[in-house]
């Protein structure tokens, strides 16, 4: 295994073996890209009190196993709200598309009635957790390495293909080898899982794909443990939607949407 699921070189970032997708080696993984947007989108924030609300990323296109580079802008500079907006660049093509959304810290006075409850999953108990792949018994069904085999995984119900499916992960190495990888990037690399979790198989070799990822935290993530619960559902459009909420020890962090579209 690699040190990072990619390697800074200069302005560019080298994607590991570990960072490939489930459909063809060629190609990355969903997960590393949205990682990739969140750390390059919070390392251009210039406002360490605002934190990071809404990511959304727009998968424009498959990206390609080669050296990326991201290009940042802040769109709206202020006080309590930043927005930024980020290109994902491969041999100068636009491959995908990112806005963060960053808001105030602060600290109200907030009712009992309108808190996010404390309850969630119960946190994994397991000392040698599989990969996703192997702890979701997927078989075969997808390239025998990349980032669905890299992360790690223990199911606690569902993943089978039925829209529905409840797993704690977490991701065993730095998203940039040598750097440390912040709880909310750690989320965001983990979230695209959702629609692999929540997976709707339609037949024998026809499911759903995303084509993008919108993520939203109402607070960091804490401990090495992300849970996801995750639920799709599919028109007879061919058009679907896989809505997860993110949990840690202490409960709900955040909720997923994202668009799918079906294929087979």
């Amino acid at each position: 295994m690699h040190d990072g699921v990619f390697r800074r070189d200069g302005g560019k970032f080298i994607p590991s073996d570990q960072s490939r997708g489930p459909w063809n080696p060629d190609f990355l993984h969903g997960g590393p890209v949205v990682g990739l947007m969140a750390h390059a989108l919070q390392q251009a924030a210039d406002r360490p009190d605002l934190r990071l609300a809404r990511l959304t990323v727009d998968l424009l296109r498959p990206v390609p196993k080669q050296p990326l580079t991201v290009a940042t802008e802040t769109v709206r500079p202020g006080k309590r709200l930043q927005l930024l907006e980020g290109r994902l660049l491969a041999d100068g093509n636009e491959v995908t598309r990112a806005s963060a959304l960053f808001l105030e810290h602060g600290s109200p006075s907030v009712p009992e009635h309108g808190r996010f409850p404390a309850t969630g999953l119960t946190p994994p108990e397991e000392n040698n957790p599989l990969s996703l792949a192997e702890a979701a018994d997927w078989g075969t069904r997808y390239s025998p390495e990349g980032f669905h085999t890299t992360a790690q995984a223990v199911v606690l119900s569902g993943t089978q293909g039925k829209g529905h499916g409840k797993v704690w992960m977490r991701l065993p190495l730095p998203l940039i080898a040598g750097e440390p990888t912040d709880p909310l990037v750690t989320a965001a690399t983990l979230c695209d899982f959702g629609n692999g979790v929540g997976q709707l198989h339609l037949g024998a070799n026809q499911g759903s794909i995303n084509a993008d990822v919108t993520l939203y935290l109402h607070r960091a993530p804490r401990g090495e443990w992300l849970g996801l619960e995750a639920s799709g559902r599919m028109q007879d459009n061919g058009m679907g939607l896989v809505e997860t909420t993110l949990f840690d020890g202490d409960g709900p962090v955040g909720r997923v949407l994202q668009a799918t579209i079906a294929m087979g």
